[in-house]
């Protein structure tokens, strides 16, 4: 409790996977070019022999190549799927991690200014990032990644805010 008052949660959420279609677009075609371009040299590298087996070597390269690409999709699944947000009536909680995990926090009384940000792929999914700029000094910045609706979670953020500052009797200084 602080301040008379119990603290509660007021959302939470996780980044959307959407931000990795990018990248996982990427892969996905570096594994199809590099598979290309061994069938070509393992086809240029023996004349057409009818019945004779192709060198296992280039399957072999083929299916590492592979491997790998589903290996790095799937790192990048887990370190997005592993990052929660939670923001209550006090503070912004990140935690992230798979096997160990770290949980920094932010009081929301020490928010100075927030922006959005948007390209062009996540404004059509209705996504964005939330930027926030505070006075800790610890955690000057914070990025709340690839969320829903980011509009409407600042809105929120932005009241909270102002509740704090109004509890706490917190005002800024401007000093020039």
């Amino acid at each position: 409790m602080t301040g008379g008052t119990e603290e509660r949660t007021v959302w939470q959420g996780t980044p959307s996977q959407l931000i990795n279609l990018p990248s996982y677009i990427l892969l996905l075609l570096g594994a199809a070019l590099a598979t290309a371009g061994l069938l070509f040299v393992r086809n240029a590298s023996r004349p057409d022999v009818i019945g004779e087996e192709p060198n296992p070597v280039f399957t072999w390269m083929i299916a590492g190549i592979w491997g790998l690409w589903l290996l790095m999709v799937l790192v990048q699944y887990i370190q997005t799927r592993s990052t929660r947000y939670q923001i209550t009536t006090e503070r912004l909680r990140v935690t992230t991690g798979v096997f160990s995990t770290l949980t920094e926090e932010l009081e929301l009384r020490r928010v100075r200014d927030s922006s959005i940000e948007k390209s062009f792929f996540a404004r059509m999914m209705g996504m964005g990032n939330i930027h926030l700029m505070s006075a800790d000094t610890s955690t000057p910045r914070v990025t709340i990644r690839a969320v829903r609706n980011p509009d409407e979670l600042q809105a929120t953020i932005r009241r909270l805010v102002r509740e704090l500052y109004d509890r706490y009797r917190v005002r800024e200084i401007d000093v020039m």
